[in-house]
């Protein structure tokens, strides 16, 4: 065991570790430019191979969209897989959603094709911001990601991560030839919305996974974006190829005494899950292992704080009509009614800590668990997190979607001025 991890439970040192840890700020992510089309039919153009885009943030303000549900911001993030690789289930979950009016607000999707970006759109009204890029000859591939918004949308740009091609190359012999995701670019796709006359500000990520060094330095870079963002109100989500709700090392001992609370340290994930197979690959505690990544997600919870630990509502949806929060499957499991190891037993673990990610079957055709949080959403303090839901009645990706409704809350003005309510005029 690496000392780092055998002190980092101790109060202030994690962060401390993680900074001396860090390395050097490095450059910031850079701004890619922004094409606005006049319908949806241009976004089919040009059609590449994988039809990805061609390095531009694309814009289509939708000409009738569906009026937000409101009051508030209901947002959803989700891994599509391969841009919808499985089309029909993906539909008909989304169906279902706008049947039952959940439908919501705002759509940050990750590996998504400019294809299923314009279905999405058009089917159910959306305004819509795209970026891609397909590669090629001078370019790297940057795997698509959209958002879809039915609020206002006022502005949108790709900000791509700087990664140096000597970082690269080594994150690259790290893993003895094996190249996995590293070629790629990576970054954050950002729009400005009106929210009932409140400008929120939204940044939805796809992050390195094979290399936690990379992953650390993208969530670096995403933090100096947010640090210099001019709107107060501001939501981050995405797929961070890391596992959020592991905060810190922990201790072997307080992980074999605390049984069946949510695993936020890397000690207690060893004890519970073991090794499962998951199916990006990403086997064991994963990128999160790294001390200089849980320091930039610390850094990242102090400006914006995780939904999940603030929402007045947190639950797991299992079916149309069958919800269990964190705390009911924690209990559960604190009951002793369930053996450890069985099917329950795994599903339960799962819900206790909100995991996203989704295994394949072992050898014996049991899905095990993987505790891993990867796709997650965090927000300023200037939103009220009230609803926090990891959505587990669909099969339509190898990822989970989540769900987050937000009420906006009064900004006070820096020079004393009295508060900018939301809903009144700026």
């Amino acid at each position: 065991m690496k000392m780092p991890e055998v002190l980092e439970h101790l109060p202030g040192v994690g962060p401390f570790i993680g900074r001396m840890s860090a390395g050097p700020e490095g450059p910031p992510p850079r701004r890619e430019p922004t094409l606005t089309l006049a319908n949806l039919d241009a976004m089919k153009l040009p059609a590449t191979e994988r039809q990805l885009g061609d390095g531009r943030t694309l814009v289509v303000r939708h000409p009738e969209p569906h009026p937000p549900r409101g009051p508030g911001l209901t947002v959803m993030t989700f891994n599509i897989l391969l841009g919808g690789l499985r089309r029909e289930a993906l539909l008909a979950y989304f169906d279902e959603l706008e049947a039952e009016g959940r439908m919501p607000d705002v759509l940050g999707l990750q590996e998504a094709n400019v294809p299923i970006s314009v279905l999405l759109s058009s089917r159910y009204g959306f305004h819509l911001a795209y970026f891609g890029h397909d590669g090629g000859p001078g370019a790297r591939l940057i795997n698509g990601k959209a958002f879809l918004s039915r609020h206002p949308l006022v502005d949108a740009a790709h900000f791509t991560y700087v990664i140096s091609d000597a970082e690269r190359a080594e994150a690259i012999r790290r893993r003895d030839g094996d190249v996995c995701e590293l070629p790629e670019d990576r970054g954050a796709l950002y729009v400005r919305l009106d929210v009932g006359g409140v400008p929120v500000v939204l940044y939805n990520l796809h992050h390195t996974l094979g290399d936690s060094g990379m992953n650390a330095q993208n969530l670096r870079q995403l933090n100096l974006l947010l640090h210099h963002r001019e709107v107060p109100h501001a939501v981050v989500l995405g797929d961070f190829n890391a596992n959020t709700a592991i905060k810190r090392g922990g201790s072997w001992l307080m992980a074999h005494l605390k049984t069946y609370d949510d695993t936020d340290t890397v000690e207690e994930y060893a004890v519970r899950y073991g090794d499962p197979h998951a199916s990006v690959g990403d086997r064991g505690v994963g990128n999160i292992a790294d001390p200089r990544l849980r320091h930039e997600l610390h850094v990242l919870e102090q400006g914006l704080p995780e939904t999940l630990a603030h929402a007045t509502v947190a639950n797991v949806r299992l079916a149309k009509d069958t919800v269990m929060s964190p705390k009911q499957a924690c209990a559960e499991l604190r009951s002793g009614h369930i053996q450890r190891g069985s099917e329950h037993w795994l599903r339960l673990q799962d819900i206790a800590d909100c995991a996203t990610l989704t295994s394949l079957p072992d050898e014996h055709g049991v899905v095990p668990a993987t505790g891993k949080r990867f796709d997650n959403l965090y927000a300023s303090p200037e939103l009220e997190p009230v609803l926090f839901e990891v959505d587990r009645s669909t099969e339509s990706s190898d990822h989970q979607p989540v769900i987050a409704h937000y009420r906006p809350r009064p900004v006070r003005a820096k020079d004393g001025a009295p508060p900018h309510r939301p809903g009144n005029p700026t």
